[in-house]
Formats: structure tokens, sequence, C-alpha cells
């Protein structure tokens, strides 16, 4: 069940949904009108005002349903956004296939180099990428790829703190936190121009009371917001200034008239009045006018040239003539722009009855954004013991996307110059950190890429230092449980400039690094220290292993001739224990003796203490018979291979002995 709450300017709309085959079921709604005026142009002036109203539709909603609400979704307004493009370029010609790691890298290096020309107290609330080049050839994905330059620009969004912290602070008051927090236009933008229509150059108008927030998408994806803050309330105010009514007044009549043709109303001076349609629609014409050519004119300003599509969302544009006159601002077509209701979404349904028209298109995109994105978008994470508020449709942020918005330049991060080996025949650029950076995310060690959700705790330990690259950090090893529960690191045979080399061996620059992709199973047994003790034998110091084990992948027992793979995880499941002459793997024969195989050791064993003496053994016919008493045996017949034989013959492997007392 998602709880989405939409604090508008004038009202505030709460919705229980939940989502079947991708259709978002609104369960109830509530909506609620502020008492007085405390919020303007979309954002919270006064905080407990604001909170009171919440409260209120959190509490219809709980009794109604029986429910206890403690989490919600909600969307700031873009009173105060401000939207700037950002750019970056590497040179990534001696890597080998580009990753998403630097692709991320790319990306938020551009939303740094954005980030330079807002203000200290504005931060990052999302980006979306507009275009990826390659070589000076447009792309459109880089990951996979090989090649020199990459580019990308960026259009980062940034609201200022205070505009955040109202909002967050209304929610603690009535004993709510944020599970997915996201901006209007982005919550308008998820639910009425999905992914699939976007490649269309769509303007998307949500006129609310406050503000009139803009979304463009182009080529696949959202390519600029914007906002004004006209919207609504101006067009109340018109009609107040027009024939002196209060402002509650002139929001009635802005609601009424329109359908009932004529309506009696009290003027400020307590005397009754008659409006008409047709005057009360002359009266905002002006108003309308001026809010039409202010969205026209940013959507000109974002987009170049007019959109091929408008979309009006929100109860503000719901008034005649706006719809006509926002297309005769743009120069298109009337057709071409028109009000887009929420029943014609096709993702929505409501079973209330009661959210139906354009109005609801925010409040259902709220629901189904965080439907989309739960646990992904979040609210709040501690960097160094400093809260950072995280917002917007980036999702699942990684350590290097919260820092940066915290304040940390990428240089800091990243920074120090790279080194160039050529691994396997590909040649890798890997950092040689002027700076070595420590992270920990709730007291584990993590990487800038690691992933973070809401509530998490961020500790980062800068350091300056020159970190040695060494070889183990270009190859992967496989990885082995114990039995204690410990992990051993079994790496393949390493070449450095062709020379064996270990894993702990520094890289220099220019380095060729080579190593097979996979390792045989019993070579991955002989490198194992499991089980292994050190003895001398003949003088000479051995490890030998004296337990007798299976390696395990996905519960599989595998063969010693059997291949895994590099980064592999097995684990050890033991057998049993060795006997000292298996442990040393002395050779043997096996021989049959009247039907019965028998093993013969080829070497002598003598062990005293951790010292072993070991002899060759070259066996005979008669150590089979050392448990047959043959003093005074006379009558015997002694064969070896079907022919008569001496006890003193050699024994070979495979030899069949028979020996029979004749009676």
């Amino acid at each position: 069940m998602i709880f989405a709450l939409d604090v508008g300017t004038r009202k505030i709309a709460g919705l229980l949904a939940i989502e079947e085959k991708g259709v978002i079921r609104i369960v109830d709604s509530e909506l609620i009108e502020h008492r007085s005026r405390t919020m303007f142009d979309g954002q919270v002036h006064d905080v407990m005002g604001v909170a009171e109203t919440v409260e209120e539709v959190k509490r219809r909603l709980e009794e109604r349903n029986e429910l206890k609400l403690e989490e919600v979704a909600v969307a700031l307004a873009g009173r105060f956004l401000k939207t700037k493009i950002g750019e970056a370029e590497r040179d990534l010609s001696k890597l080998g296939h580009i990753t998403r790691e630097d692709v991320m890298k790319l990306e938020i290096e551009a939303v740094s180099n954005a980030q330079s020309d807002v203000e200290e107290d504005f931060f990052c609330v999302g980006y979306s990428v507009v275009e990826y080049r390659l070589d000076d050839m447009w792309m459109k994905k880089l990951e996979g790829h090989r090649g020199g330059r990459a580019y990308v620009k960026v259009v980062s969004a940034f609201l200022p703190v205070h505009v955040v912290d109202s909002l967050m602070r209304v929610l603690e008051t009535v004993g709510l936190t944020p599970m997915h927090v996201t901006l209007e236009p982005i919550a308008a933008m998820d639910l009425a121009v999905p992914e699939d229509l976007r490649y269309l150059n769509i303007a998307l108008i949500d006129v609310g009371a406050g503000t009139s927030d803009i979304a463009i998408s182009r080529e696949g994806t959202v390519v600029a917001y914007g906002m004004i803050p006209l919207a609504g309330d101006e067009i109340t105010e018109a009609i107040g200034k027009s024939f002196l009514l209060d402002f509650q007044t002139a929001e009635h009549v802005k609601r009424s008239v329109f359908t009932t043709g004529k309506m009696k109303v009290k003027n400020v001076l307590d005397r009754e009045i008659d409006l008409t349609r047709e005057e009360v629609e002359s009266a905002i014409k002006p108003v309308v006018d001026q809010i039409t050519s202010e969205i026209s004119s940013t959507v000109m300003e974002l987009n170049g040239e007019p959109p091929s599509v408008v979309m009006v969302v929100g109860g503000g544009a719901k008034v005649p003539g706006f719809v006509e006159a926002l297309a005769e601002k743009l120069n298109l077509p009337s057709d071409r722009v028109s009000l887009k209701s929420v029943e014609s979404t096709g993702v929505v349904e409501d079973i209330t009855g009661k959210v139906r028209g354009s109005e609801y298109i925010t409040p259902a995109g709220i629901a189904y954004s965080a439907m989309r994105n739960r646990g992904s978008v979040f609210s709040q994470v501690v960097v160094n013991g400093i809260p950072v508020r995280l917002i917007g449709a980036a999702g699942k942020y990684s350590v290097m996307q919260v820092l940066i918005q915290a304040g940390y330049r990428f240089s800091s991060l990243v920074g120090g110059d790279t080194i160039s080996v050529v691994v396997n025949g590909k040649t890798i650029l890997r950092p040689r950190r002027r700076t070595s950076v420590r992270i920990l995310v709730n007291g584990q060690e993590a990487s800038l890429s690691s992933k973070v959700k809401h509530g998490d705790r961020i500790d980062v330990h800068i350091e300056e230092k020159t970190v040695t690259l060494r070889v183990k950090d270009v190859a992967k090893p496989v990885r082995v449980k114990l039995p204690s529960g410990e992990i051993e690191e079994i790496y393949p045979e390493i070449l450095k400039n062709n020379s064996p080399a270990s894993p702990e061996e520094p890289l220099g620059e220019e380095d060729v690094i080579s190593f097979p992709e996979k390792m045989k199973v019993n070579e991955i047994r002989k490198k194992l220290s499991y089980g292994k003790v050190t003895v001398v034998v003949n003088g000479e110091e051995k490890r030998v292993c004296v337990v007798d084990f299976d390696l395990l992948r996905e519960g599989q027992v595998l063969k010693d001739d059997e291949e895994v793979s590099l980064g592999s995880e097995l684990v050890v499941v033991e057998k049993g224990k060795k006997s000292l002459e298996e442990a040393l793997e002395v050779p043997h024969i096996t021989v049959s003796f009247n039907g019965v195989l028998k093993r013969i050791p080829l070497k002598i064993i003598h062990r005293t203490g951790e010292t072993v003496e070991m002899k060759d053994f070259k066996p005979m016919v008669i150590d089979l018979l050392k448990d047959v008493k043959l003093d005074g045996l006379k009558d015997y017949e002694l064969l070896r291979n079907g022919k008569k034989a001496m006890f003193t013959d050699p024994l070979e492997d495979g030899d069949v002995i028979e020996f029979r007392i004749k009676k």
C-alpha cells in the first residue's frame, strides 16, 4: 500500500494505492483545502498550518481503512527550481570496453560541472542524460563500446535547502517518514508521458495553484525542466480584484460559475452581486494571457522551438480559454494542445469514484513513481555526521553521487593521475591516487560505486598519500570458503613482462600482465593452504595435505579436471583424514592376489616427528605371501599371469598372482 500526498498551494490530496499488474488501483482518497493561505507559489510558509491539514488528511484515511500510516510518498514543487546543463569529456582510448562505472564517473563529473554555476545553498535533486557522444558520434549508450573521447551532456535540477527542509518538517510534525520524494514535474511526466512516448517532443505543463511546472521530452529522454510562479491563484486574485471578493469567495466563483453559468455572491462590502460566466471570463482573460505567454516563453527557451505536442494537467488550467490561449502563444494547432486527465492514462483504476480530471495527474503520478522506484528513492543519508537530503528520479544513489551532492569535488574523490597497464592484451587505466579515500557505509567497508538507501550513514576519510597499484588489482582470484568460514583467495599463474609474478608485486607504467582466465580444480587444490602441514622428506622440506576434501560450486562437487572461471566462489567440504602415504602421493602398483586386488607402494616410509625418510621399494611375489606360513610347505602351485613363478620374481602393475596349496 502506497500513501501518496500532494501538498498543493490551495489543497492537499492524499491517495491510498496498490499496484496490480502494472495498474495503480486507488482504494481511497481524501482532498482538504487549507483553512488559510499557509502556502504560496508551491512553497510551505506556515509549517504548523500545513501540518494541521496533512494531519487531517492522514487521520481520515487511517480511520476509514483501519490502518496506521507511517510512510509517505511526496513531491516538491519547483518554485525555485533551477536547471543547469553540465558537460564532461574524457579520453577513454586506453581502456578496454567502457563499463557502467566509467559512464557513471563521466555523468557525475558533468553534474559536478553544472553545480559549479549554482549557489551554495542549492543542491542537486536529480539529473537526466541529454546526450552521449563517442569520438564525436552520437550514441544512445556508451556502456560496452570502445573508443577514444567520450562525452556526456546532462540537465541537472537544483532546489534551495529551505524548500526541502520546510516540507520535511511538515512530515516530521505529523509522524510521517518520506519513503519516496520527487519533483512534481517528474511525477506528472512519469504518469502522463511514459517512456515509450518520450521519443516525441512533448511539453508537459502542470498548472497548479501556485506554480506552473514544465517538463520537456525529446529523443527518448526528459531533456529539460522549468517553472514559472504564475498559476491558478493569479486567476483567483484577478476575479477577486475585479468583483471585490475575498480570496475564498473568488476561488468558489472560479470553480463554479463556468459550470452554472451565473451565481450570486457577497463582496467585501457585504453587498450581494450577480456574476455571469461571460463577466468572469472577461475578467480573467488578461491574466490567462499573461500566464500562457510566460509558459510559452519558458517552453521556447527550454525547447528552442514549439514542441510537437503539449499536454496540460492540473486544476489551474481548467478555466475556459486557457488551453486555446496556450496553443495560440505557441503557434500550434488547437488539436496539438489538450488537457490530460488521470483516467486517460490507462494505468490508473479508481474504485473511489472521486479521482477524476487533470488535477489528479500529479497525486496519482506520485503514487505511480513511488511504486516503480520504491526503496530506490529516499530522503536522507548522513555523511560524516551531516544530514544530506536526496531527492529526484535518479534512484539507487551511489556513494559518489551522494558525496558530490554533499559538496565533495569530483577530483578529490577519483583524483590523481592514472597508470596504464596491458592485461591479457587489453589496455586499461587505473588511478594512481594522490589521495587515499576510505569509505564506510554503516560501518562496513564500501566503494564509490556502492549503493546506499534512506537512513544509511556514510563515513569518508581522505588521506594525502600515493597508493601502490599491485598485480592483484587487475587479476581476480578464485575465492574458496573454508570450513572455518574464512576465505582463501587463489590466483592463477601470473606473468608480468613475461616473468612469473606474485599477486603482491607492484605495477608500473606500461607493464604487460597475462594470466589464464580459468583454473583447473586440481590446480586450485594444490595452491590451497587448507589441511597442509610441513614435513622434511629425505632432507627436503615439503608442504603436504593430510585432509581429504571436495570442492563445491553452487552445491555441486567439482571434478579435478573441471575448469573454474576467475572470480568464482567455491566451498571446501571435508571428507576425512589422509594417511601419510596418501598425503605424499607415494606411487604404487595394483596386483590381483587370489582374486583380491592389492595396492603395493613403491616407496618405504619411515617417520620420526616431522622428519620422513622415503626409500625406493621393488616388490616381489613373496611380499604377497607374508601372511602365509611357508615353513615345511612342499606341495603348492604359484602362478604369475598364468605361468609358474618364483617367490623372488618382481611384481609389476596389473599382475595376476595365484597361490594354491595342494593336499
